[in-house]
């Protein structure tokens, strides 16, 4: 098996599932040191990170059983399209949305899936992991402000004991 091979494999759903257990939410998944779509596309190829798409897709159809499966076609162009317009997602990222999807977390299917609804959850995820992302962003602000105030007041504090 070549390195190129080896190394999409170990992102496919059968096993990453597991290894990724741990990832339990957004900021997880943000934080996690699994690469994101466009470094497999680089690393790997396009055709190789669209077919790990399109397996994290059909896999996702025989979890749920559904009565109108989606076809090879639609398979096809979901895959495109999340790659196109979700390259900054990680592993971890598409592993949670499918787990989640998986538990139901975006909804009743009634019956059937297809690209759009697949496309829905990755709008939500993408939602929820911009306001995470916005959270810690904030967070950080506010530790580099306190930082500042603090360093200002030793700073203060310094400045009146000498002239004591």
């Amino acid at each position: 098996m070549t390195e190129k091979k080896e190394g999409i494999q170990k992102y496919m759903p059968e096993k990453i599932i597991f290894d990724l257990k741990h990832v339990k939410t957004v900021p997880e998944c943000i934080k996690s040191n699994t690469p994101a779509l466009a470094e497999l596309q680089k690393s790997q190829g396009e055709d190789k990170t669209l077919t790990l798409l399109e397996i994290w897709i059909v896999d996702i159809n025989k979890f749920l059983n559904m009565n109108n499966k989606m076809t090879p076609v639609q398979i096809k162009q979901t895959a495109l399209m999340v790659l196109q317009d979700f390259y900054y997602f990680r592993i971890a990222d598409i592993n949670y949305l499918f787990t989640q999807a998986k538990k139901g977390k975006y909804g009743e299917l009634y019956g059937s899936i297809d690209g759009s609804k697949i496309y829905k959850w990755f709008e939500r995820h993408d939602k929820e992991r911009a306001a995470e992302s916005y959270l810690a962003n904030l967070q950080e602000h506010d530790i580099e402000m306190q930082n500042e105030r603090n360093a200002k007041s030793l700073v203060k504090n310094k400045i009146g004991k000498t002239d004591d």
